[in-house]
């Protein structure tokens, strides 16, 4: 018999029942040898004198009944209280986890929000010193009745750079070069209102609002060349 997988209350009243046997046999012993040297002194031994240990024996068994069941109910109470505290300590501690994962999801988000703020603010102030570009091509000045071109006849273009509509421009850079040419930007540029060779920039450049999050950067730019074509290039550079 596996006595592991007994339940308390069964080994308390078992326990009270052993222990209310042992003492009615030892009360029955204890009679029995009373009545021995009763006997042994001629002492007249009646029914009501025989009858005594057994109804105190079942007295015993009876009570050892009631206390073993009391006892047992009283073990079921605790354990039924334990398993009460237990559940409600249980369900505190979850409360907690629950809370505290909460808190550390919040904690998370937040700073990935943080942090995919400050890498597209890092990411936005590196297109700022990079600078935003474009470039036109334009062609060769074609003059009305075979008139020689100037730079007040030319046609004016604008060439325009896109930027966030919050940024402030700290640079405009300025390049010209024929349209066939190979030479690198860095060796072709030029300042505003620079003669380039029958092209020029203007002075000053422009703004011009797109949307409510960009905005355009724009520098004139003219070419009276009669016979070449001239790529024009921006390079804007700003901050955020």
């Amino acid at each position: 018999m596996d006595w592991s997988r007994l339940s308390e209350p069964f080994v308390a009243a078992l326990i009270g029942a052993l222990a209310t046997i042992v003492t009615a046999l030892v009360q029955l012993r204890i009679s029995w040898r009373k009545e021995l040297r009763e006997r042994e002194r001629g002492q007249p031994i009646t029914r009501k004198s025989r009858r005594g240990p057994v109804i105190f024996v079942f007295a015993l068994l009876i009570a050892a009944a009631v206390g073993g069941f009391a006892l047992s109910q009283y073990f079921v109470s605790l354990r039924a209280g334990d398993r009460d505290e237990l559940r409600a300590d249980l369900q505190s501690k979850l409360a907690e986890i629950n809370a505290t994962a909460l808190r550390l999801e919040q904690a998370r988000t937040s700073e990935r929000r943080v942090i995919e703020t400050e890498v597209q603010r890092a990411d936005a102030s590196r297109l700022g010193e990079e600078g935003s570009a474009a470039s036109v091509v334009v062609g060769p000045c074609k003059s009305e009745a075979k008139q020689e071109c100037s730079e007040q006849s030319a046609p004016r273009v604008a060439v325009c750079a896109r930027v966030p509509a919050s940024a402030t421009v700290k640079e405009v850079q300025l390049f010209v070069r024929s349209e066939d040419s190979k030479q690198p930007w860095s060796e072709t540029r030029v300042q505003p209102g620079q003669d380039a060779g029958q092209a020029r920039f203007a002075e000053r450049f422009s703004e011009r609002p797109e949307d409510d999050a960009a905005k355009q950067i724009c520098q004139g730019f003219a070419n009276w060349s009669r016979d070449k074509s001239r790529l024009a290039r921006i390079v804007v550079k700003y901050a955020l």
